[in-house]
C-alpha cells in the first residue's frame, strides 16, 4: 500500500478535532470498487461538528475533485454496514 506523506498528522489532527468519532465508512459505488463522481461516507459517533466536517468536506472535494455527501450518525445501522465499508475505526470502540 502507497503511504501518503504526512497522511498520519493529518489524520491524528482530523480525530483530535472530532473527539466522539467512533467510526468511518465509505458508501456507495466506491465501498462496491465502482468509480464515482462522489464520496458518499458516514462518520459513526456523538455530538460531531457537522460546521467542521462541512469544512473537511471542502477540502475533500477540492483535492479529489469528486462531490462529497458526509452524513452524521451515531450508531450504524446493521442493514447498511453491510453495503459500506469500515475505513477508520477509532482504538478500542466497536
Amino acid at each position: 500500500m502507497r503511504k501518503v506523506a504526512g497522511i498520519d498528522a493529518l489524520l491524528e489532527r482530523v480525530v483530535a478535532n472530532l473527539p466522539g468519532l467512533k467510526q468511518v465508512w465509505v458508501c456507495g459505488d466506491l465501498a462496491r470498487g465502482v468509480e464515482s463522481e462522489t464520496i458518499d461516507a458516514l462518520l459513526v459517533g456523538e455530538e460531531l461538528d457537522s460546521t467542521y466536517i462541512g469544512g473537511l468536506s471542502s477540502k475533500v472535494e477540492k483535492l479529489t475533485g469528486k462531490k462529497v455527501h458526509a452524513q452524521i450518525l451515531e450508531h450504524m445501522p446493521s442493514d447498511r454496514a453491510a453495503a459500506c465499508l469500515l475505513v477508520w475505526e477509532k482504538s478500542g470502540e466497536q
